[in-house]
């Protein structure tokens, strides 16, 4: 199929379960993610978007391509209820549709029934692995493999965001390795990009959720003794946890600037000598790779999502999870300014040639095509 014909062609994107364009505004994530699928209007007939949100999500049309439309629960139905009810409500748009796609495993199952039901392509962009994220009850991982399996079984193309995923879902499902793509989390390396503003000596910045596997309670006594600022950029749930800590500890070079607007945080991290990425586990994080296109010097912990991106001392350096690890890793750089040079650039060439919006892009157009 040629791109000339793709543009006869309908599109929909189920979104993750539970998640809205409200939410996505809410969390300073809208932008960035309804860029690729502008870009992707330009060369589809249509492009529907099937989210969780009410009819508020109509407010958000105006940040979209006209030819997006915005299909939303106006029935106000439980969340998990509509999520397998989403083929029928929405079957009139449905059966028209040449293929389904889907922006993260959870929720995956309303596009594999819509699969089914209306026999159409479908693309299984997983976003990071359920099964292995999942924590709590073995029921729980139980369901996450079970939605796992049945996504990988029926999709004509499961997308990842590594080669270690590529992997683990070859082995773990049978899955053929042709069948399975792997496309990097894409950045806006026009807007994330080294500015020319002072740095401040010796200041550290953590952008992410407050949630336990970021592993902040270690980076926080990693730092309370450092001659050094740490920048804390977010929200979440152990955010009074974090503020009772720093209070009770008497942590006086921590700051928490909480949730800021989007166009606020490359200069945020201009300002920073380190970005730290703590994490006992990841995906794919854009935050990090933000953080590298900004030129910024990276320190990451050895996990999965992380390791597979940074290269140690070349475009990052490597840690292990606890606190005294962390903090040799900190004072390592501060004390060799040659290597946070270094890394700098490295991590801006590395986002530069792997991560930009338009490589991305392409690569999503060949994978239409060749469907």
């Amino acid at each position: 199929m040629t791109q000339e014909k793709l543009k006869t062609k309908s599109l929909t994107l189920f979104f993750t379960y539970r998640i809205s364009l409200e939410k996505w505004a809410k969390t300073g994530l809208l932008d960035r993610e309804i860029k690729l699928y502008n870009e992707l209007a330009k060369r589809f007939k249509k492009i529907y978007f099937i989210t969780y949100g009410g009819r508020k999500e109509l407010e958000y049309k105006q940040f979209l391509a006209k030819n997006i439309e915005i299909l939303f629960n106006q029935w106000g139905i439980n969340n998990l209820v509509y999520s397998f009810l989403i083929p029928f409500l929405h079957r009139k748009i449905l059966k028209n549709v040449w293929v389904f796609k889907t922006n993260q495993m959870l929720g995956s199952w309303a596009a594999v029934i819509s699969k089914i039901i209306f026999k159409k392509k479908l693309i299984i962009r997983h976003g990071y692995q359920l099964s292995l994220f999942v924590k709590g009850w073995a029921l729980k991982k139980y369901l996450a493999r079970t939605i796992e399996r049945f996504a990988y079984k029926k999709a004509d193309v499961v997308i990842a965001t590594t080669k270690v995923d590529k992997k683990f879902i070859s082995d773990k499902y049978g899955l053929s390795l042709k069948k399975i793509k792997v496309f990097s989390n894409f950045i806006e390396t026009d807007f994330f990009k080294p500015l020319p503003v002072k740095k401040n000596p010796k200041r550290l910045i953590f952008v992410g959720r407050f949630i336990e596997r970021k592993n902040i309670f270690s980076l926080l006594e990693a730092v309370k003794k450092l001659n050094a600022e740490l920048v804390l950029i977010g929200d979440g749930p152990l955010k009074e946890k974090i503020k009772q800590k720093i209070r009770n500890e008497r942590i006086k070079n921590v700051k928490l600037l909480g949730i800021l607007p989007k166009d606020q945080i490359p200069r945020e991290l201009n300002k920073s000598q380190i970005f730290i990425i703590p994490s006992f586990f990841e995906g794919n994080p854009k935050v990090l790779l933000e953080a590298m296109a900004c030129g910024l010097a990276i320190i990451g912990t050895k996990v999965m999502g992380i390791k597979e991106i940074i290269k140690h001392k070349e475009n990052g350096y490597l840690c292990q999870l606890d606190s005294n690890s962390l903090r040799q890793a900190i004072t390592d750089l501060f004390r060799n300014p040659a290597l946070m040079k270094k890394i700098g650039t490295q991590a801006r060439n590395y986002t530069e040639s792997q991560c930009s919006l338009d490589p991305i892009v392409q690569k999503e157009l060949k994978l239409y095509e060749s469907l």
